[in-house]
C-alpha cells in the first residue's frame, strides 16, 4: 500500500479549504487505489470523517506538536509527499509573513529536503515580501513538481519545477450546468473583509443588488466571515446544504471568496467573483469566464450590478456563460488526468 503524506491542510470548517483536501485525497485514490495517508492541517479534527490519520501543525506555547515532528523528521520512509493545492505560502503583510513561517515553513523545509518524491498541487504562492522571495524560489525550486494555478505566480516564482495547472476546484465546476434554464430572481452576495476591511462599495452594490440573499462560506478563526455578513442587511442567510448542493434552482451568486465563488459553479450557479488575490483571475480564466471575474478593491460598482441582472434577466447571456465554462472542461479534464498520471509515475510504489 502506498504511504502518502499530504502536507499544507487547513480546516474543513472553511468550506474552501475542506475542498481542497478533499479533492486532494480524490486524486491520490484515482492514482493508488487504497493508500495509508497521514495529513498534517492546522485543524485536524475537522477532518475526522475522511478516514486519514490527522496531526495539527499550528504551534502552541509549548511549541510544534511532537507527532507532527517525528511525521516531519520520517519523511523519507513516505512513497510519495503531496501538497494541498491552495494559496497559504503568502508574505503579504507581517502577519501573514508569521503565519506562513510558524505554520507552514516546517512543512515546506521537510519537503525540500527529503529524499521522497514531493509534489504540490496547484498553488497560488506570493506576495513573497520582508526578503523572502529568494528563500521561497530556493526552497520551491529543490522540490520535484510545483504546480501553480496562476500566471502571476509563475512570473513570480517561476523556475523548472514549475507547472501551470488548474486550481483543483475547477474539475468540480465543469459539467452537469443547464444552458438557458429559468433562475431564483432573488441574487446572493457573499462577502469576507479582506486584511480587516470591506471596501465601502461593497455596500453600494448591495443596495443596487436588493432585495437579495446573504450567505457565509468561513467561520474559522482568522477566516470567519459572520462579522464582514453581519454588516449587510439580506433578506436571509442561505444555509450552504442548500446553495452548495447540485440539482437546486441556479441562482445568481456575486462571491468574495474564490472557493465560495467555485463552489458555487459547482453547484450549477452563475457568479460574479470579487477576487482579493490572484487565484481568483486564474481561475476564472481557467473555466472561460474571466469577464466576470473583478478587484474587490477596486471594481466598477454599476458593471458588476449590471452583469448580476444580465445574469438574472436574459438567457442568452446564461446560455453563453455555460457554453464558456463547456468549452474549458475537456483542458481541465485533461489537466486533471494529468496530475493523476504524475502522482502515479512521482510514487516510489505504485
Amino acid at each position: 500500500m502506498t504511504r502518502v503524506l499530504v502536507l499544507h491542510g487547513y480546516s474543513a470548517e472553511n468550506a474552501g479549504d475542506g475542498l481542497l483536501v478533499r479533492e486532494t485525497l480524490e486524486l491520490i485514490r484515482d492514482a493508488f487505489g487504497e493508500a495509508e495517508v497521514t495529513l498534517l492541517a492546522s485543524r485536524p479534527e475537522t477532518f475526522a470523517d475522511l478516514g486519514v490519520r490527522a496531526l495539527p501543525t499550528v504551534p502552541t506555547k509549548r511549541g510544534w506538536d511532537k507527532a507532527m515532528r517525528a511525521e516531519l523528521n520520517a519523511i523519507d520512509g513516505y512513497d510519495i509527499v503531496v501538497a494541498v493545492g491552495g494559496g497559504y505560502l503568502r508574505a503579504g503583510t507581517a502577519v501573514e509573513t508569521l503565519k506562513t513561517a510558524l505554520v507552514h515553513g516546517p512543512q515546506l523545509r521537510a519537503a525540500a529536503r527529503t529524499t521522497a518524491p514531493t509534489v504540490y498541487l496547484p498553488q497560488s504562492i506570493g506576495p513573497a515580501r520582508f526578503g523572502t522571495r529568494s528563500w521561497v524560489r530556493r526552497t520551491l525550486g529543490k522540490l520535484d513538481v510545483v504546480m501553480v494555478r496562476d500566471d502571476r505566480t509563475v512570473a513570480e516564482v517561476g523556475g523548472p519545477t514549475v507547472v501551470r495547472t488548474p486550481d483543483l476546484a475547477t474539475a468540480a465546476v465543469v459539467g452537469g450546468r443547464r444552458p438557458g434554464t429559468q433562475v431564483d430572481p432573488t441574487p446572493v452576495l457573499s462577502i469576507r473583509a479582506v486584511h480587516g476591511k470591506i471596501n465601502p462599495d461593497i455596500y453600494a452594490l448591495a443596495r443596487r443588488m436588493s432585495p437579495y440573499d446573504g450567505y457565509i462560506q468561513s467561520t474559522t478563526g482568522g477566516n470567519d466571515d459572520r462579522p464582514a455578513a453581519a454588516t449587510l442587511t439580506p433578506r436571509l442567510m442561505v444555509e450552504r446544504s442548500d446553495l452548495m448542493t447540485p440539482g437546486g434552482t441556479p441562482r445568481v451568486v456575486v462571491a468574495v471568496r474564490l472557493h465560495a465563488a467555485l463552489m458555487a459553479l459547482a453547484a450549477g450557479h452563475y457568479v460574479v467573483h470579487l477576487a482579493y488575490e490572484r487565484k481568483g483571475f486564474g481561475a476564472f480564466g481557467d473555466l472561460g469566464i474571466d469577464p466576470w471575474v473583478h478587484t474587490v478593491n477596486s471594481f466598477d460598482v454599476e458593471s458588476v450590478a449590471s452583469q448580476a441582472r444580465g445574469l438574472l434577466e436574459d438567457p442568452a447571456i446564461r446560455a453563453d456563460y455555460d457554453s464558456r465554462i463547456a468549452a474549458a472542461a475537456a483542458n481541465i479534464a485533461v489537466a486533471r488526468e494529468k496530475i493523476v498520471a504524475e502522482l502515479r509515475t512521482r510514487a516510489r510504489t505504485h
